[in-house]
C-alpha cells in the first residue's frame, strides 16, 4: 500500500479492494437528523458522511489517525510526499521580547513546527494567543492567513500582535476595515477580499477558535482552502467530541495536540480554581411538560421561570452583600432572558449583545471592570468565546444548554487569573424538567470531565 500525501487531499493506493472498502466504511458516520432529509426519504442518500472515498481519497489532516488504524492490522504503508515538503524548521528562535513561555507553551509550539499542522488544544486562559504569536515568530518571512469567526477576536489579536509583541506587516480584514499585510488577520465572513492576494500564496494557515469552523459550508470550505499552506494550525480549548465535526476539523488542520489539561493549570496556579455549585431545583412540572416540545419547555422553565430567575436575583444580592467589588458574569441563551434578568437584578448592570459595535462592547466591558461597586455583566453567546475579563469573580450560567463546547467555553471566561481573586465561584442549575434534566446532567459531566469538583446546593 502507498499513500500519496498532498497539502489538502491525500490518496490511498492499494491492490486490496477489501481493505479499501473496510476503510471506506470505518470512516463513515450517520448524520444527525438525516432521516428528515428529502434525499434520505427518497432513498437517494444513505444518511452518512464518508471521510474516505471509494477511490481512497481523504483529507490529509486525517493521516495520523489513518496510520494508527492501519497499525492495528500490521499494515505499514509507504508514504509518498506528493509536492509536500518535510518540516524545514529545526532549532528556530521564537522568543518575543517581554514574554516568557511556560513549558507547555514551548512544547506546543515545538510540536506544531515539527508536525507542520495540528489542532492546538490549550485551555481558556492558558495563553493561546501567545502560542499563536510564537508560531508566527518562528515562521517569520512566510505569507500567512489567520482566520477568525468574530471581528472582536480579530481586533483583540491584532492589538496583541502589533502592540504587545511588536510585530509589523500585520494586516486585517473585516467588515468595517482593511489593512494589507503579509500576515493577514481575516474574518471568515470577509475571506473573499483576500483571495486574490493570499489564496495561492499563503504558506501558513491559522484558525482561531477553530471549533467554530467544524460545521457549516462557508467555514468548512475556508479551512479546507489555501492549497499551498503546508503549515496549518487551529487553536481551541474545546475540540468537538462528536465524530463528524471532529473529523472535519482534523481533516482540514491535523490531529489534536495537547500537553496540559485545565485541572493541571489550576493545580499549578496558572488558572483560578473554580468552586462549581449546582443549584438543585424542585420538579413541579410533572404531567405538564411531558407533551411539550423543547422550545416551549425552554421558554416556560428557563426564560420565563420566575422562581428560577428569582434564585439568580438572590444569588446576585447575596454576592453584593458579601463582596463590595464583585464582578459577576451572567450568561443567557436568549436576549429576552437577559433583559428579564437585567430588570430583576437592578443596580449596576451592563448588557452586551451581538448587535453592539466593537466600540460599544469595549465601553460596556470597561464600565463593568471599572465600577466602584459590585457590577454585573449579562450577555449571550457573544461573551462565551474570546472575551478576556480577568476580573470576573462570580459566574452564573443561567442557560439550560447541553453542549460540552458551550459549557466549557463559558466556564473558561471566569478562570483567568487576577490579583482580585484566589478562587472563582460558578453557579449552575440542576433542572428537572423534560429535556432540561438531561442537559443539566450533561453539564455536570462536562465540568467533572475537566477535573473540577462539583457541589450540589
Amino acid at each position: 500500500m502507498k499513500i500519496y500525501v498532498d497539502t489538502i487531499n491525500s490518496r490511498i493506493e492499494t491492490d486490496n479492494p477489501e481493505l479499501l472498502k473496510a476503510l471506506y466504511e470505518l470512516y463513515s458516520f450517520n448524520v444527525p437528523g438525516a432521516r428528515y432529509s428529502p434525499a434520505y426519504k427518497r432513498r437517494q442518500w444513505d444518511g452518512k458522511t464518508y471521510f474516505i472515498s471509494k477511490s481512497g481519497v481523504f483529507k490529509t489532516g486525517l493521516l495520523s489517525r489513518l496510520l494508527e488504524d492501519l497499525k492495528k492490522i500490521d499494515c505499514d504503508p509507504e508514504i509518498v510526499l506528493d509536492h509536500l515538503p518535510v518540516s524545514e524548521i529545526q532549532k528556530v528562535d521564537y522568543t518575543i521580547p517581554g514574554f516568557t513561555y511556560y513549558d507547555y507553551q514551548k512544547e506546543l509550539i515545538a510540536q506544531g513546527l515539527d508536525k507542520m499542522r495540528g489542532v492546538i488544544k490549550s485551555p481558556t486562559g492558558s495563553g493561546k494567543t501567545l502560542i499563536m504569536a510564537g508560531l508566527i515568530k518562528a515562521l517569520e518571512g512566510k505569507k500567512m492567513v489567520i482566520l477568525f469567526n468574530a471581528k472582536q477576536l480579530l481586533t483583540q489579536t491584532y492589538d496583541f500582535l502589533t502592540k504587545a509583541c511588536g510585530f509589523d506587516n500585520i494586516g486585517l480584514c473585516f467588515g468595517e476595515g482593511f489593512v494589507c499585510g503579509d500576515i493577514m488577520l481575516c474574518t471568515v465572513q470577509s475571506i473573499e477580499r483576500i483571495l486574490d492576494t493570499h489564496l495561492t500564496e499563503a504558506e501558513v494557515l491559522m484558525v482561531d477558535e477553530c471549533h467554530e469552523f467544524a460545521n457549516g459550508k462557508t467555514t468548512l470550505t475556508a479551512i479546507r482552502s489555501f492549497p499551498n499552506a503546508v503549515y496549518r494550525f487551529g487553536f481551541t480549548a474545546t475540540p468537538p467530541s462528536e465524530k463528524i465535526p471532529r473529523y472535519n476539523l482534523e481533516g482540514a488542520l491535523g490531529s489534536v495536540l495537547q500537553t496540559v489539561a485545565t485541572a493541571d493549570l489550576v493545580d499549578e496556579g496558572k488558572l483560578t480554581k473554580p468552586i462549581i455549585q449546582l443549584i438543585d431545583r424542585p420538579y413541579e412540572a410533572s404531567g405538564v411538560d411531558e407533551d411539550m416540545g423543547f422550545l416551549d419547555v425552554y421558554d416556560d422553565y428557563i426564560v420565563n421561570n420566575e422562581p428560577r430567575n428569582k434564585i439568580i436575583k438572590e444569588i446576585v444580592n447575596d454576592i453584593r452583600r458579601r463582596n463590595k467589588k464583585a464582578r459577576i458574569l451572567i450568561l443567557t441563551k436568549s436576549l429576552d432572558h437577559g433583559r428579564t434578568l437585567e430588570e430583576m437584578v437592578g443596580g449596576s448592570v451592563e448588557f452586551l449583545e451581538g448587535a453592539n459595535s466593537i466600540g460599544e462592547r469595549y465601553d460596556c466591558i470597561s464600565r463593568f471592570r471599572g465600577c466602584s461597586e459590585s457590577s454585573v455583566l449579562i450577555g449571550t453567546k457573544i461573551l462565551q468565546t474570546g472575551v478576556n475579563i480577568e476580573e470576573i469573580t462570580h459566574f452564573i450560567n443561567a442557560r439550560g444548554m447541553k453542549s460540552e463546547i458551550a459549557t466549557l467555553q463559558a466556564l473558561g471566561r471566569a478562570l483567568r487569573r487576577h490579583d482580585s481573586k484566589d478562587v472563582v465561584y460558578i453557579y449552575d442549575f440542576l433542572d428537572k424538567e423534560k429535556y432540561l434534566s438531561d442537559h443539566s446532567v450533561a453539564r455536570r459531566r462536562h465540568y467533572e470531565k475537566e477535573g473540577h469538583t462539583v457541589k450540589i446546593l
